[in-house]
């Protein structure tokens, strides 16, 4: 097999390798995003990839000149390496041929991250998914990384139950905002995105508190799901951060959400090797 740098014409070949890893609820893949995400920049998250001082991207051919393996590594402005995205098959052999160039140089006790930011290869994946992406955890494993659970990621139909609560819709295009009422006052909003069609994602969703634990959470997600359901989308995914317990108990939100229909597809992992902190890749929280 052979390494070498991507370049315009691996786009669609890279499009194949996503498509091939691709979770229920996201999108495929289009040769817009592959172009994007080889231009070393992100739709989500742009703030995050501006600060990228260098990028370096790696394809593996196999003998007969196929696309078989793709990965991308950048450096920050402020020195820190990271393993941007890597996809290849979730075959253990070319995820290794993948990640030994796209490594070289790096000694063990330099600080880099992997899979710490969502790209513009998927819809908010901020991380791996554990179960879907085997091959890819142990690979990172073996060559010395921690792997951190950060993330939960799941999907229900865009179709639920009605709201009971008044709300109000803001917003226009593909970013809106959900507004709950009572009394002629809002008690708290949610964040929505039309990413792709068909799909709709709550990014983040918040009752005021001195207005919890009255069943208003549950109304302000029947309400974001109605009006991801106005703009005609399928599937709807959100996702629920639950690394630091201490500061956040997800268990409530999570109770709800399950009983509200949604279904937890995967667990998004991070991971880190040497010493070093990481910078966050978003700021989004279920």
């Amino acid at each position: 097999m052979k390494a070498r740098p991507l370049g315009p014409d691996d786009v669609e070949a890279v499009c194949a390798l996503v498509d091939r890893d691709r979770l229920p609820g996201q999108p495929p893949c289009t040769p817009e995003r592959v172009r994007t995400a080889l231009a070393g920049r992100s739709t989500t998250d742009p703030w995050w990839w501006r600060e990228l001082a260098t990028m370096r991207t790696i394809g593996v051919e196999a003998p007969d000149g196929s696309l078989v393996g793709a990965g991308a590594l950048g450096r920050r402005r402020t020195g820190e390496r990271y393993l941007l995205w890597l996809h290849a098959g979730e075959e253990p052999e070319m995820v290794e041929a993948v990640l030994w160039p796209l490594l070289r140089g790096v000694r063990r006790p330099d600080p880099i991250f992997a899979l710490w930011s969502a790209t513009e290869l998927s819809v908010g994946l901020e991380g791996l998914p554990r179960g879907h992406r085997p091959a890819t955890h142990d690979a990172l494993l073996a060559r010395g990384f921690t792997g951190e659970d950060r993330w939960l990621y799941l999907t229900a139909a865009a179709a639920g139950d009605a709201p009971e609560t008044p709300f109000r819709r803001r917003g226009h295009g593909s970013e809106l905002r959900v507004e709950l009422e009572v009394d002629g006052h809002p008690v708290g909003g949610a964040e929505l995105s039309l990413p792709a069609p068909g799909l709709g994602v709550i990014w983040w969703l918040e009752i005021e508190p001195e207005h919890r634990r009255r069943g208003l959470g549950r109304q302000l997600l029947r309400a974001a799901r109605a009006v991801l359901a106005e703009q005609g989308t399928d599937d709807v995914v959100l996702f629920v951060d639950h690394d630091d317990p201490n500061a956040r108990d997800r268990r409530p939100a999570l109770e709800l959400y399950l009983a509200e229909g949604f279904t937890v597809v995967d667990h998004l992992w991070s991971y880190r090797r040497g010493e070093g902190d990481a910078e966050p890749g978003g700021s989004r929280s279920g």
